[in-house]
């Protein structure tokens, strides 16, 4: 392909290039790659943000990508294909945060009967979390609900509209959600600024 057929293909709306992805998979893979290439650092973000792990958030964004691959052809455009997309990082994240979380609370019990059964043995250290700053401290703290609309909103950069279609609630709803998780986060924030000063 030429350049400049490739810089066309680049500037293609996601509308034109989900139709040419749709037409061409599983055979020419080429639209699909430009998708990727025009969503995956958000993506990568949004599961960082979500998850707190860089390696956790790589293999989820794989995931999600790999979903998109084989689910492109089901997609009937009800929603944006933006909107469609963060829906399936939200789920993937969620499903690797929960399996997580149950791994780490299956450690916790086996590290306590270790303690219990034999005080002189080193505790195991506990799973890095891998959030850093004040940023991370904060959006660890926060819900789960609280941290996905944060991280749809000001990492996804999704709208309203759009956010709403993604968590399947109401627009008003999407607004109040958002409004309240945006002034625990400026709480929360504001309390770890002023421990580290």
């Amino acid at each position: 392909m030429s350049g400049n057929a490739t810089a066309t293909r680049v500037h293609l709306s996601d509308d034109e290039l989900v139709a040419r992805a749709k037409s061409e998979l599983p055979y020419n893979a080429r639209a699909f790659e430009i998708i990727v290439r025009r969503y995956e650092p958000k993506v990568l973000e949004a599961c960082v943000r979500y998850l707190g792990s860089d390696q956790d958030a790589e293999e989820v964004s794989q995931d999600v990508f790999l979903r998109v691959f084989h689910g492109l052809k089901r997609f009937e455009g009800r929603a944006t294909f933006r909107t469609w997309l963060y829906r399936i990082v939200r789920n993937e994240c969620a499903t690797r945060y929960r399996k997580r979380k149950r791994t780490a609370e299956r450690q916790d019990v086996v590290r306590h009967h270790l303690l219990t059964e034999s005080p002189r043995s080193t505790p195991a250290p506990r799973i890095d979390e891998g959030w850093t700053g004040p940023v991370g401290v904060v959006l660890k703290r926060l819900s789960e609900q609280d941290r996905e609309i944060l991280i749809l909103r000001h990492i996804g950069a999704l709208e309203f509209q759009e956010i709403a279609e993604a968590l399947e609630i109401g627009l008003s709803a999407t607004k109040m959600r958002l409004y309240r998780a945006e002034e625990r986060f400026q709480a929360a924030y504001e309390t770890v600024r002023s421990k580290d000063e």
